[in-house]
């Protein structure tokens, strides 16, 4: 792997004072080391991983070391916030959904670390760029993609005779209902997460016709009647079927509730 692929790998969204004068090629290049700023995984072994093997690989070949930075689960939102506006802190960090645009000013260019992965791979999706590319330039190289799934438990749904996964949102009220009143609510975050929430609650905005803004990526268009009904939803969802403890969640929590048999 040559260096600029390695770096391509580390340098995923790079945070900048305003106005920095050199590129990130040069930046790498003369930098010493660099701090990679991440949530601390779920899976111990990356961290792991992270620290002992890839960020020592990387110094070895490039003479620049990282230092691998964990913030705690649910604080990385606040963390980068604080970084773009002081202009101090980590270099490099993971970033999601909307972020590239919340900080357009306070991110470096990537592009020519995202058309270099684009060329090698055989371009860009679509959804992609639109998630990366802000006013004609990538803020941010995307890496990966979590797929949607349902956990539900068969047993307790069978119990109340429903061998089929939902198809609506409203099915899925209704068996949701019936599951709380014996003791196995549902539990879909509404706390301080920021990628469980948005996992569940964009869809439902979609679902009801609902949307940010509009195709022009500036007008906004939240403030909706379509919004209005998906919230009206969410509420009720919320009060008739699921824990309530998922109010004060992060991104973790479901993991622990569903292993500890609290959600269905």
């Amino acid at each position: 792997m040559d260096v600029t692929s390695r770096r391509a790998l580390l340098q995923l969204a790079g945070l900048g004072a305003v106005g920095a004068a050199i590129g990130p090629r040069r930046a790498i290049a003369e930098a010493k080391s660099l701090t990679f700023l991440h949530e601390s995984s779920f899976i111990k072994t990356f961290d792991e991983y992270m620290q002992k093997a890839l960020a020592p690989a990387y110094e070895k070949e490039t003479g620049v070391k990282v230092n691998y930075e964990l913030t705690s689960v649910g604080s990385l939102p606040t963390r980068i916030s604080t970084i773009a506006e002081t202009g101090s802190g980590a270099d490099v960090t993971m970033i999601f959904l909307l972020y590239p645009f919340l900080f357009d000013e306070k991110l470096l260019d990537v592009s020519d670390i995202a058309e270099e992965a684009g060329k090698k791979q055989g371009g860009w999706y679509d959804v992609a760029k639109e998630a990366g590319v802000v006013n004609g330039k990538w803020k941010a190289v995307p890496f990966s993609n979590i797929g949607q799934l349902m956990n539900w438990r068969t047993d307790w749904f069978a119990e109340i005779g429903v061998k089929k996964f939902p198809d609506t949102w409203d099915e899925l009220y209704e068996v949701g209902k019936k599951l709380k009143a014996k003791d196995h609510p549902f539990g879909f975050e509404l706390g301080h997460g920021f990628g469980d929430n948005h996992g569940w609650l964009y869809p439902l905005l979609w679902s009801y016709g609902g949307h940010e803004v509009e195709a022009d990526g500036k007008t906004v268009v939240i403030d909706s009647d379509e919004t209005a009904r998906a919230v009206d939803f969410a509420r009720k969802f919320f009060k008739d079927t699921m824990i309530d403890d998922v109010l004060g969640w992060t991104d973790v929590s479901n993991n622990k509730a569903w292993y500890a048999e609290q959600i269905s």
